[in-house]
């Protein structure tokens, strides 16, 4: 049976919930590394103990974690890495423990371990690189049956001072991003009212009831009237290592009638362009997965590119759609209220991002509610509840 075949058999292993589990194991990868190591990446729900063990004939690599379970849906990414693969098994040890068996074309020998804190909308991530072994490293392993325990650990690795001992699941930064500035004033209403001085005052709403719950921790990418270039609203939300990003604009239309609030998330065609190009530049070191892709082909790149992406776009739709939900209970919203344009603040392929566009300011009535405090507060409530709703059910999966 190829690789392929396998991999779709995979989900039939797992026969008990995850829920019964302290973690939940999801997003498995494999790709190359540099000096003609590999990587192997798998998701974690949470940080729990881990052991490495190397078996002979065939030789095989196995890693198994305390407490955990694999998703039902868990997603395999291998048909691409056939050429490093001869064979890959998930499945449960006993009632608590999981494992994942590596079967490598050549002789590989575990190198280092390490778990990536929770970033940029992704859970634990625990990481194994594994090295090129030569004839005299093999011989050492010993004979098919036993195994030779690496005894790598949270707790005892050497690695350990990438690892905190805070709660894996840490205040997730929010970056609200009020669009225009400075000599970009944006739309501009009959009365004169700049959309730039909204989005601001509307970020400024939002930033105070997040603030108020306790739970978050929240940037704005300007707080004053000042000019940004969209790509560097990006950069603020990269540097902050920001789980969500969120885009403030006011809508403007020819139709003076058209009112309501909508929600943007990148288009699959807009975003497929962002990762052409985000591939071809030449310092894409931790821009995914905390993966250093910087030395890998061009290949490699555009698969973990395209990983990272697509679980991206998915998270921003989730959110997306939870926001509207939420909205359409006391704000009026535009017809299909969610919906998809290639706006360059929402390119970020590891970063969930969406645009709101909290009304019109070329309808005289909708205007004249923008500027009222109540109905900004109102807007920011429903948004907050969003929020919360999104990032609770992301610490369940």
């Amino acid at each position: 049976m190829n690789i392929l075949k396998k991999i779709f058999l995979f989900s039939f292993i797992f026969t008990f919930s995850s829920s019964l589990y302290a973690a939940t194991l999801s997003q498995i990868r494999l790709a190359k590394h540099k000096n003609d190591s590999l990587r192997f990446v798998i998701q974690s729900s949470k940080e729990e103990p881990y052991s490495i063990s190397i078996l002979k004939k065939p030789l095989r690599i196995l890693i198994d974690f305390e407490d955990s379970s694999f998703d039902k849906n868990i997603k395999n990414n291998f048909s691409k890495f056939s050429k490093l693969l001869k064979d890959i098994r998930v499945g449960k040890i006993n009632k608590t423990n999981a494992r994942v068996v590596l079967e490598l074309q050549e002789n590989y020998t575990p190198d280092k371990a390490f778990y990536l804190k929770p970033q940029s909308g992704f859970d634990w991530r625990f990481v194994l690189d594994i090295k090129p072994a030569s004839k005299n490293q093999i011989d050492l392993f010993k004979p098919f049956g036993t195994m030779k325990k690496l005894k790598i650990s949270p707790k005892t690795d050497s690695s350990k001072a990438r690892l905190t001992q805070n709660s894996p699941y840490k205040k997730p930064v929010i970056v609200l991003d009020p669009g225009h500035g400075g000599k970009d004033p944006g739309a501009i209403s009959y009365s004169g009212y700049y959309e730039k001085n909204l989005t601001l005052l509307m970020a400024k709403e939002v930033y105070a009831l997040l603030m108020e719950s306790g739970k978050y921790r929240i940037y704005l990418t300007r707080t004053k009237d000042v000019a940004l270039p969209l790509r560097s609203r990006i950069k603020k939300a990269h540097k902050v290592k920001a789980d969500l990003f969120i885009s403030i604009h006011a809508d403007s239309a020819h139709n003076r009638k058209a009112r309501g609030l909508s929600v943007y998330t990148i288009s699959e065609r807009a975003s497929d362009r962002e990762a052409q190009l985000l591939a071809r530049r030449e310092n894409k070191a931790d821009i995914i997965l905390g993966i250093d892709l910087s030395h890998e082909s061009k290949e490699v790149s555009n698969i973990l590119i395209d990983l990272a992406k697509r679980e991206t776009i998915n998270r921003s739709v989730t959110f997306a759609d939870l926001v509207v939900d939420e909205m359409k209970k006391q704000i009026n919203l535009v017809p299909n209220a969610h919906r998809f344009a290639g706006f360059v603040v929402l390119k970020s392929p590891n970063i969930p991002s969406v645009l709101v566009e909290i009304g019109y300011l070329s309808n005289k009535y909708e205007e004249r509610l923008l500027k009222k405090k109540y109905y900004r507060r109102k807007i920011a409530s429903s948004l907050v509840k969003g929020i919360d709703i999104y990032f609770d059910s992301q610490r369940k999966h």
